[in-house]
This record gives structure tokens, C-alpha cells and sequence, in this order.
């Protein structure tokens, strides 16, 4: 890349090396154009206005690619399903939700592209969740020209890792709830976790076809999960009783007639939590956290089983850096460090 000077009427099709300011005494001082811009025909006469008749313009080897350009192949190769990219502006490209749902970030491929020199990539954090239109990632060429064989480097991990950023969507999942406790069974106390977990599917697209109480009894807790399998249930959610007292029988229950993937979670507040399956039926322990707390493991991990996603063991371990909730005055979830770890 060299830079040489020009005559305004020769500099169509050409790129400026520098910004051009612009002042208008007592009203204004900025830039009119700024380096990087592809001169154009109707530039011209305000060029002349602004007293320029001659500019210095980049002159591009065989080898250099213009930061807009780098920019649109940064966004092809980071846009995956549901991703709509924009056209950049100073090499800037940004990538939007399509759909509402849940992000999904290939994590090893946006490494890969940020250990090259002179571009970036940054999305927001894997996992979230996530509205139609929102940004979900940027990129950028750093200098006003990028190598091309540093693009094609961006192309091939593209090729070898697949998609950077994708969306999710949440599926219409059928959903039971199970609220346990022999209080709230025989009516002496509210039903305080109905409203808090159904405000909470709801709000991802999930259907509550059924809501059914049981006393602090293993046979019925039993009983009322196979009865919601027996509904068409795609997820149960079975609330409370999951510590180790004696009493709190919800744990032995799931137990009883599911897989469990994990009981306890490295969250805090969540740190009775129990993952479990039946086949292919989430059935899931929530500690009485889930009803106090207004954002606990549930809200991290409810997201991704209602986009479809099957939950592993690691997958709650790997919860644990960033897993302890600050219990700020006013919450933030999930502009704050919970679950971004």
C-alpha cells in the first residue's frame, strides 16, 4: 500500500488516506469525509467547495484488500442460521438477530479469527438470549487495507469451523409443573413457584398445559411426573424439596423414574438444582431458590433446552466461573457477570 497525490477530477474511484475536515466558522468543525471513503463522482464539486484540487489517495497492491471489503467477508463468514449482516461502514459490519432465540457463539472459531493481525470480532456473550433485530456480534478491519492472505485465512477457518454466531429459536415446548410441599399441598401456605416459573416459559414461548400439587411424598411426586409424561409433556419442572433434609423427598422421586444428569449445580443460588431426562422429556428439580430469587441456574440453563439443546453434565459444570449471582440492589440480568464466565 502507497499513498500519492491526485487531482480531485482523476480521484473518482479512488480511496481517501486521510480525513477531510470540514468548518463552518461559528456553526461547525468536523469531518467531511472520512479516510477509507471510495471517492465518487458527486463528491467532487464539495471537495472543490471544501478548497481541495488535489488529494492523496491510497494506491492498493494486487495483494490488499479494502477494509470494506475485509469487513463483508468478515460478516459472511461469521453469520450463520438467523443472522442478517449489514454492509459496512468504515470496515464496521454488524450482525442481527433474525429471529427471536437463543445465541449460540462458536467460541474456538472466534478465537481462531482474533489471533489474526488486523481484524476483529467480538458478539455478544454464548448463550443469551436474544430478540429479532438485536446485535449479536461486530467486526472490523483495523488499517484502512488488509493482506489478502490474511482474508483467506478468515475464509478457511470459516470453512474448517463453520459459523460464528447463529440464532436459535425457542421451540413451543408443552410444559407441567409439579409444585411440591406438604404446605402448600394441604393449603396452609400460597403456591408461591407457580406464577414465578410461568411468567418465566412463558415469556421464552413454552405452553403450561398443567399445573398439579403433591405433599412431601415420594410415590406421589412419582406419580404426578408420569402422569404429566402421559399429558405429552416436553419438559416437567418439579419445585421444591430438592435439599437433604430428611422431609425434601423430590430428589429421590426424580430419581425414581429418571436419568439424572447432575443433582447440585456450581451456582449460586441454584446449588440444589437436578438435570435429569426421561427420554427425551426434561424433567427438572428447582430448589426453592427458584421461587425467592428472581434469577437463579433455572434462567441459565431454561433457555437452552427450549431452543431444543440436550444438557450434559459439563455443561453445568462449566457454569461455575461466573455462577455466583452479586445480588445487586437492583437487578441487571443479563446486562452483569452472572453465568458469563
Amino acid at each position: 500500500m502507497k499513498t500519492r497525490k491526485v487531482k480531485i477530477e482523476e480521484a473518482v474511484g479512488m480511496i481517501l488516506c486521510h480525513d477531510i475536515t470540514e468548518i463552518i466558522p461559528g456553526e461547525k468543525k468536523g469531518r467531511a469525509f472520512g479516510k477509507g471513503h471510495r471517492i465518487r463522482e458527486e463528491d467532487l464539486e464539495r471537495l472543490k467547495g471544501l478548497g481541495k484540487n488535489h488529494i492523496y489517495v491510497l494506491h492498493m497492491d494486487e495483494d490488499d484488500v479494502h477494509e470494506d471489503d475485509a469487513g463483508r467477508i468478515l460478516g459472511e463468514v461469521l453469520a450463520g442460521e438467523n443472522i442478517k449482516v449489514t454492509e459496512p461502514y468504515e470496515s464496521r459490519v454488524n450482525l442481527h438477530a433474525a429471529v427471536d432465540g437463543l445465541l449460540k457463539v462458536n467460541t474456538k472459531a472466534l478465537y481462531r479469527i482474533n489471533r489474526l493481525d488486523d481484524v476483529a470480532a467480538s458478539t455478544l456473550p454464548n448463550y443469551s438470549v436474544v430478540g429479532k433485530g438485536e446485535m449479536v456480534a461486530g467486526t472490523k478491519a483495523i488499517p484502512l487495507v488488509v493482506k489478502r492472505g490474511i482474508m483467506e485465512q478468515v475464509r478457511e477457518i470459516g470453512k474448517e469451523e463453520g459459523a460464528v454466531v447463529s440464532v436459535v429459536p425457542f421451540r413451543p415446548v408443552k410444559i407441567s409443573l409439579i409444585i411440591t410441599g406438604t404446605e402448600v399441598y394441604k393449603g396452609i401456605i400460597q403456591d408461591a413457584f407457580q406464577p414465578v416459573l410461568r411468567e418465566k416459559v412463558e415469556a421464552l414461548g413454552g405452553e403450561v398445559i398443567d399445573v398439579s400439587y403433591a405433599p412431601d411424598d415420594e410415590r406421589m411426586i412419582r406419580e404426578k411426573i408420569q402422569r404429566a409424561l402421559g399429558l405429552g409433556s416436553d419438559i416437567v419442572l418439579v419445585s421444591g424439596g430438592m435439599s437433604v433434609d430428611p422431609d425434601d423427598v423430590t430428589p429421590k422421586a426424580i430419581c425414581s423414574v429418571a436419568q439424572v444428569v447432575k443433582y447440585g449445580s456450581p451456582v449460586l443460588p441454584g446449588a440444589m438444582f437436578m438435570m435429569s431426562y426421561i427420554g427425551d422429556v426434561a424433567v427438572i428439580g428447582i430448589p426453592a431458590c427458584g421461587m425467592y430469587a428472581k434469577i437463579t441456574v433455572f434462567d441459565l440453563i431454561y433457555p437452552r433446552i427450549a431452543a431444543g439443546e440436550r444438557i450434559q453434565k459439563e455443561d453445568i459444570i462449566a457454569l461455575a466461573n461466573g455462577g455466583l449471582c452479586r445480588k445487586c440492589e437492583s437487578c441487571r440480568f443479563p446486562n452483569c457477570s452472572f453465568g458469563r464466565g
